[in-house]
């Protein structure tokens, strides 16, 4: 019987990523960033349900995509980590962070006044599911920078 790695090489894996037994040896992670409310006069609205747009690759492998409507899709099924990490101004100001992997899967609140939240969690995710972030806020925020973190915790053959 041959390993899962003899299958393929390092690089026709990457080929054929769709093949979940070809790649399970292949690390599958995302590190993207993303910002709101930079510039003079821009605010994210109060009340105003606002998707965060994580489309700054910061590291990434094969096996993800990155929308151009921010987050992560993944491409193979399984178990992954998902963190996200924000820090928001004003920072009096009542944050809800929503993270939906499409469904929603968690809220990181933040109490009055630290201006930072962060969330964890393990998810099943299939393939094309697609994890993003949604800020809600009780006053205009005048800026949002957040980190999200999708890594695929690897099959124990």
């Amino acid at each position: 019987m041959s390993s899962n790695y003899e299958k393929h090489s390092g690089e026709d894996c990457c080929d054929h990523i769709m093949e979940k037994e070809c790649c399970d040896h292949e690390p599958v992670v995302a590190y993207v960033n993303g910002n709101l409310g930079v510039g003079a006069g821009s605010s994210v609205p109060a009340n105003t349900p606002t998707r965060i747009p994580l489309t700054t690759i910061l590291f990434r492998t094969p096996g993800v995509e990155i929308p151009q409507d921010g987050g992560v899709t993944v491409l193979e099924d399984g178990e992954y980590f998902i963190s996200f990490d924000a820090q928001y101004t004003p920072a009096t100001a009542v944050v809800n962070f929503s993270i939906y992997a499409p469904e929603l899967i968690g809220t990181a609140t933040s109490p009055l006044g630290p201006g930072a939240v962060t969330f964890s969690t393990l998810a099943h995710l299939r393939r094309g599911d697609t994890v993003y972030v949604i800020v809600t806020s009780n006053v205009p925020l005048t800026f949002v920078g957040a980190l999200l973190t999708v890594a695929k915790i690897p099959n124990k053959h």
